[in-house]
């Protein structure tokens, strides 16, 4: 498919105009002369081989380090081309194999060194990449973490934004009003987020905290764009970012510090870059072919680090914003390659006839169907290599094989029933290879399909990587992508498994002193915490160390712990305030004591450079704090503003209940409770009928085929229903008009006993259900031998999930 350079090129053009990044121009491969062509000596050894074969061979090129790096020239000279044994010399000290990304080379270029590319984090992850896989070639130990004392910071005396925006209007936004309006409000030709110009001056209030900074205002995200980026100056740099920087500070000298509760039993204080950074490693990456962890946290690339050359980067078109802790949020567009660089997928994967895409995504909702196109390699909707998609609850899995069409149907999808996808972070994996043909994992497990395997076939090498949609722009996906692989090989199972484990994101170690407390200096409560999202963070599985190695002089006691946020306790997400941990005094300290497996969540406050943490207790060895409660804020309670409706909505509890007692299948049996545990915070909460939202539709669905399903394959009640109902026939018969009232009238008869005067009429009811039987019974008289039992379950379902029930 060709594709026109104009849109390309205004679109790049816009970007720039708006402060976007400048659009990437992919560098030329490297110089084929200085590695194809190397006349020095041989390799003296398989490690130096590798060296070469790995690392020099991409950074030896004129347009990367071979520019300088080299004989007679800048030293070190890793990059020399006289002598490949001289320059594995030089380049030893620069790496660091068990720890790549530790590596002089790598945090070199990762502060600015000479990037090929327009981002430094891009040229720091390919390098460290191209490192790993000497390594892993070398079959390296891996590194482990190593925990380092923090520095010693006391909790509280920080500075918050107040709730109200008059100080940020008496400043800081007639400066964002006058200069930003053109791109970061929502009614610009081409908006921005975040919307800190908006006309409304609440919204731009709130969009602009995370980059105020009143403890540093130097460091404000504001004036860092003006005074470091020179991004969109209205007149001199220099000058723009101090005038900034004034208005942020009129606002810090008119706010009081927000000083510590005196009844609190703190640790010491931490901020996010304060932690010791969670190793990326331990990923099983042999057979990556391209690779994206959207690091770069904003402009227009999400770059390809998987260090195989071209880079397959992805351009950012429409409404696409960077999540926090690496990740896209995909609202509407698409992320694509270009053609020439995707086309390396097709070279390497049709050599090795397999492959695996695996991603870290969350959908948006679980209404999208078409399939959405998550990671599609095609050319329109109807013509692709390969696709992962979403319909509703399932991933599909499409792709051109000898046993397909062009568009790669039929697809190969997850059940309906067993519902694997859900709007939340899930680790997805779809694998092709010519003895097992497809399969489809979900966090680490085997969706259990199988289908007779085949080889790939007619793949074409025009088509476009695209994430988000497919290239016609009519498959728009809808979610959030954290981690994008893919491999010219299929993973096993333990290979997905350990990925899964791996994780996804940016996390660190947080270690909370607590040495004062216990008496037992260099003792530490360390949490991972990542940045869950652009809103919140995830602190998980904390446990007690000691760096020092020494051991408690007596058994320990703590209980009440909450996490404490800029000189506060956070009023949500106390997992552990009601826990109580005991430490006995033989406990191993030196590697950790274990206190809770549990996470939790909180809420973003100042942004990620700001926010300060701490833990409280109300009690830890011998110190306590009987608290009354963490203050929550008292909510201003409204009176409606019209009348409410007579109409309402059966809450969870009572729908689960209805539908038991309507089917005879007990709340308890298995896959029942298993449906109902998963969808139950999805279903109606509230009776107020204006709170209904489709979503709680799908869950009531969801429930009703699970209640449906258990009623119809239990043979007894089945024949309590439908005494006169023979279900091994094929659909012609059982449903035959001589036969169907036989069916439908004892459903209607259990499913909607009472004729109350908002019930649905009968006949209406029974024309509905009659035109749905008659469209599942046409299968072209190849109906499998359990069709008249799908039918009845479908027919059970549409009924006993409907308004009928739902409503009251």
């Amino acid at each position: 498919m060709k594709y026109s350079l104009l849109p390309l090129l205004m679109l790049s053009l816009v970007l720039v105009g708006c402060g976007g990044a400048d659009v990437e121009q992919n560098p030329p491969p490297p110089n084929q002369s200085d590695n194809i062509n190397y006349q020095g000596p041989a390799p003296q050894t398989d490690d130096i081989q590798l060296f070469k074969l790995t690392l020099w061979d991409n950074v030896a090129s004129n347009n990367r380090c071979g520019a300088c790096h080299v004989q007679n020239n800048t030293a070190p000279s890793f990059a020399r081309n006289d002598d490949i044994n001289l320059a594995y010399a030089a380049a030893i000290p620069l790496v660091n194999l068990p720890d790549p990304a530790q590596s002089l080379l790598v945090t070199k270029v990762a502060g600015g060194h000479n990037c090929w590319l327009a981002s430094d984090t891009a040229c720091a992850d390919t390098l460290t990449q191209w490192i790993r896989n000497w390594a892993n070639s070398a079959e390296t130990e891996s590194a482990t973490v190593t925990l380092v004392a923090p520095p010693v910071r006391q909790p509280g005396a920080s500075k918050v934004l107040p709730e109200s925006p008059a100080l940020f209007s008496a400043g800081v936004y007639p400066l964002l009003r006058q200069f930003c309006v053109n791109c970061h409000a929502p009614g610009a030709a081409q908006p921005q987020a975040p919307f800190f110009a908006d006309s409304d001056l609440a919204a731009a209030y709130e969009s602009s905290r995370k980059l105020i900074n009143l403890d540093q205002p130097e460091l404000s995200r504001f004036v860092a764009r003006l005074g470091g980026e020179f991004h969109n100056c209205w007149s001199n740099c220099e000058s723009d970012a101090q005038q900034m920087l004034n208005a942020i500070r009129q606002i810090a000298d008119n706010v009081e510090l927000t000083e510590l509760d005196a009844s609190l039993v703190p640790s010491n204080a931490l901020r996010l870059d304060d932690g010791v950074v969670a190793s990326s490693g331990g990923r099983f990456e042999a057979n990556q072919i391209a690779f994206y962890q959207f690091k770069t946290g904003n402009g227009a690339i999400a770059y390809d680090t998987s260090g195989v050359e071209p880079a397959a980067n992805l351009s950012l078109q429409g409404d696409i914003s960077w999540v926090t802790g690496w990740g896209i949020q995909i609202n509407s567009g698409r992320a694509q390659a270009s053609t020439g660089n995707s086309a390396k997928l097709s070279q390497l994967i049709s050599a090795t006839g397999e492959f695996s895409v695996e991603a870290w995504v969350v959908p948006a909702n679980v209404v999208q169907e078409g399939p959405a196109a998550i990671v599609s390699y095609a050319g329109s909707n109807t013509e692709r290599n390969f696709t992962l998609g979403q319909s509703q609850y399932n991933y599909d899995f499409l792709l051109r094989s000898g046993l397909s069409d062009f568009a790669g149907m039929p697809a190969l999808s997850t059940p309906d029933a067993d519902e694997v996808l859900q709007a939340t972070l899930q680790h997805v994996v779809i694998t092709q290879d010519p003895v097992n043909g497809r399969r489809i994992y979900v966090n680490g497990q085997d969706t259990g399909l199988a289908e007779p395997a085949d080889a790939i076939r007619n793949w074409d090498n025009t088509y476009a990587l695209i994430v988000g949609n497919e290239a016609n722009g009519n498959r728009q996906w809808q979610g959030a992508v954290r981690l994008l692989a893919i491999h010219n090989k299929a993973l096993s199972a333990a290979q997905i498994q350990q990925n899964y484990d791996v994780g996804v994101g940016q996390k660190f170690y947080l270690l909370f002193g607590i040495g004062e407390l216990i008496n037992l200096a260099q003792s530490y409560i360390v949490f991972e915490v990542a940045q869950f999202d652009n809103y919140s963070y995830l602190f998980n599985a904390p446990y007690l160390i000691n760096l020092a190695g020494s051991s408690l002089p007596d058994n320990l006691t703590i209980s009440d712990m909450a996490i404490g946020l800029n000189g506060k306790e956070v009023v949500t997400g106390q997992a552990w305030l009601k826990r109580q941990f005991d430490v006995p005094a033989s406990a191993d300290l030196s590697e950790g004591a274990v206190l809770s497996t549990q996470g939790t969540i909180i809420a973003t406050e100042l942004g990620v450079n700001s926010d300060e943490f701490f833990l409280s207790f109300g009690r830890i060895g011998d110190r306590q704090n009987v608290r009354t409660g963490i203050s929550v804020p008292v909510q201003q309670i409204l009176p409606a503003a019209g009348q409410s409706s007579d109409i309402g909505l059966r809450t969870f509890a009572e729908i689960h209940a209805s539908m038991s007692a309507l089917t005879g299948v007990s709340q308890q049996q298995a896959a029942v409770a298993q449906v109902y545990q998963t969808v139950q915070r999805q279903l109606p909460a509230a009776e107020a009928i204006d709170t209904f939202v489709s979503a709680q539709q799908m869950a009531v669905t969801q429930l009703g085929i699970a209640y449906c399903n258990a009623a119809i394959e239990d043979s007894s009640i089945r024949q309590s229903w439908f005494a006169g109902v023979n279900f091994a026939a094929s659909p012609a018969v059982t449903y035959s008009q001589a036969n169907r009232a036989q069916f439908l009238t004892p459903l209607l008869d259990r499913l909607i006993p009472l004729s109350p005067q908002s019930s649905a009429v009968r006949t209406e009811v029974q024309a509905e259900l009659d035109a749905l039987i008659n469209r599942l019974s046409s299968c072209g008289g190849s109906c499998s031998s359990d069709r008249s039992q799908t039918i009845a379950k479908a027919a059970c379902t549409a009924v006993l999930a409907s308004a009928e029930l739902l409503v009251q």
